[in-house]
């Protein structure tokens, strides 16, 4: 099935029901059908064809579900870029993935007005939101003003490529997850099913659309369903309880930081929760504290679930059924999750070991990356990376990583990219940079930095962190810069995190 007829599938069924409510605007599956129509006929005819990578730099908006949309109705590989990537990441991306057409929001075009779009191939931008003073920009109004009828038909099939999302892990550059039409589509229905969405339903996408759990943990399921989703940007605590009362929300999905602030706020405040009916989390561990408190406000559990880019959501607390606190839940319909030793052995019940999901969700591979995806996949199993066991009753319970990644509220952070940005600074010798456990984060950036002995001048930390800043996204800039003569390194001449990160605790230890 080709993901592109997910949204008209639903049309001939309710086509009067209200499919999208963003602000004060709303759209039928019969409106939101014809303008990604219009859309996707206006990027044919400006010669985006099947394959072509369309990059989408935006925050959440109507034009970025238009857009996504428009490109699985073209067979066209929709490739959303972090909505927080400052200029050199958006570059990366852009260039990695060969995108020969951009669309980008008016509060983001800062970010990429100094990128040589012609010397990276890209040949068509179009601006959301705003003028733009720059002529390369053209407005995206004029792909939905512009009626050409119905968009070409698909000459693909569901193998086609549908998006590349870039993600963070143990390199230094992001990997580009690529998933196909038939992946999308089956994570769309194994969303459904195992989320029990209905028609009735009035989810709330609250956390950002450029991310996975927001788009085809949500957005496409909710289409699928037949739903009405209402979308908010950045939402406070205080939004997101007027948009629950105001649009009768059924259902919430949130990272644990945005949980948090969310009960915090609940505890000090009045709010009309009646309409929910289930309420997920996920991106990292549920603290219990948090989940009691949670409990004792709305007076049932929350959904803790555990998933990734690669897979979507892989396991998850039923949403109405029982639930075992502090897991994360039992595997998704038509998915199975295993637990294997080093040597790739299965173990036994309660045995940790390393997260193995087979799923007919689960990506392609990684674009243009055949080592990694190699190294990530294997005979239908793909490897997570993270550390579990298998409770027996089938629950998972999520232990630690195996991979050196930060997950800082939900978002993945690789040390090595954050270190490549120090490491640019003329007076760094090296870096390493580790995760400082906390509470309501999750984890938090630290940098240990070594400067140059022969260096002019030595920066303070607030100049290095400026320094950073200017070429990572704010999330990924360490929030302290510890200064060593030498950093501790490896047996291959290579900066020893775990030593960095035992340092880290024995210096919190004496504070």
């Amino acid at each position: 099935m080709l993901t592109g007829e997910l949204l008209r599938q639903t049309r001939v069924r309710a086509p009067h029901k209200t499919a999208l409510v963003f602000g004060e605007q709303r759209w039928t599956y019969a409106e939101l059908d014809d303008a990604t129509d219009r859309v996707a006929a206006s990027m044919a005819a400006a010669g985006v064809r099947a394959d072509d990578r369309v990059a989408l730099f935006m925050p959440n908006c109507p034009e970025l579900l238009f857009s996504y949309l428009a490109c699985f109705k073209l067979g066209a590989i929709a490739v959303p870029l972090n909505h927080r990537y400052r200029q050199p990441e958006a570059q990366y991306a852009l260039s990695h993935s060969g995108s020969t057409t951009l669309v980008v929001h008016a509060d983001r075009t800062g970010d990429v007005t100094d990128i040589p779009f012609g010397e990276i191939g890209v040949a068509r931008v179009y601006l959301v939101g705003g003028k733009a003073d720059d002529d390369r920009f053209h407005p995206f109004a004029s792909l939905l003003d512009d009626d050409r009828g119905a968009p070409p038909k698909p000459s693909f099939d569901h193998r086609q490529l549908a998006t590349i999302m870039y993600t963070s892990g143990t390199t230094a550059r992001p990997k580009g997850v690529v998933h196909s039409q038939q992946t999308l589509w089956r994570c769309a229905q194994i969303q459904a099913a195992s989320m029990q969405y209905t028609a009735d339903d009035v989810p709330l996408i609250s956390t950002s659309a450029s991310h996975c759990a927001a788009t085809y943990g949500l957005l496409f399921p909710n289409i699928l369903a037949g739903g009405t989703a209402v979308m908010l940007d950045a939402p406070t605590p205080d939004e997101v309880v007027q948009a629950i009362a105001a649009h009768r929300v059924t259902r919430c999905q949130m990272l644990p930081s945005d949980l948090e602030d969310l009960v915090e706020y609940l505890e000090g405040h009045k709010a009309d929760l009646s309409s929910l009916r289930s309420f997920f989390c996920g991106g990292d561990v549920v603290p219990l504290d948090t989940h009691r408190r949670f409990r004792a406000i709305v007076g049932w559990d929350l959904s803790e679930l555990c998933g990734m880019t690669e897979t979507v959501t892989y396991a998850v607390n039923p949403p109405f059924g029982e639930k075992r606190l502090g897991s994360a839940g039992k595997p998704v319909v038509d998915t199975e999750v295993k637990i294997v030793d080093e040597h790739g052995s299965d173990l036994l019940t309660d045995e940790t070991g390393e997260i193995l999901i087979r799923s007919p969700a689960n990506m392609v591979g990684y674009w243009n990356d055949t080592l990694h995806t190699a190294a990530t996949m294997h005979d239908g199993w793909l490897a997570s990376g993270d550390l579990g066991r298998l409770d027996g009753e089938g629950y998972l319970w999520f232990v630690g990583r195996k991979k050196q990644i930060i997950i800082r509220g939900g978002s993945n952070i690789s040390p090595l990219e954050v270190e490549e940005a120090i490491d640019q600074h003329a007076a760094v010798h090296m870096s390493g940079v580790v995760g400082l456990p906390d509470k309501r984060l999750g984890q938090r950036v630290m940098a240990y930095v070594a400067f140059r002995h022969d260096a002019a001048a030595k920066p303070s930390e607030a100049e290095l962190r400026e320094f950073v800043a200017a070429r990572i996204a704010a999330y990924k800039v360490p929030e302290r810069f510890i200064i060593l003569p030498e950093l501790p390194l490896g047996a291959t001449g290579k900066v020893d995190r775990r030593k960095l990160g035992e340092r880290l605790a024995s210096d919190l230890s004496r504070t």
